[in-house]
């Protein structure tokens, strides 16, 4: 069976995104320190992928996007 080797996910405290192995249980958020378990049925899983770039590129992303929105938003 194929297992994806890196997860993306949203720290449920702060927002910050941040990639991970999937082996892990948990990762510390860089945002607020929050330990956010890699539980799919405690935390929403973003993306997942075998490869470490496509996990970072993935991070950058949602990040870039999440900006565009915000500050289209704060304009009105």
């Amino acid at each position: 069976m194929f297992r994806k080797r890196y997860l993306v996910v949203m720290c449920p405290r702060c927002g910050a995104l941040r990639y991970a192995k999937s082996s892990q249980k948990t990762t510390l958020c860089f945002g607020c320190n929050y330990h956010i378990p890699l539980d799919p049925a405690k935390t929403h899983i973003l993306f997942k992928t075998d490869k470490q770039k496509e996990a970072v590129k993935a991070v950058q992303q949602y990040k870039m996007n999440r900006g565009k929105t915000s500050s289209s938003q704060s304009r009105f």
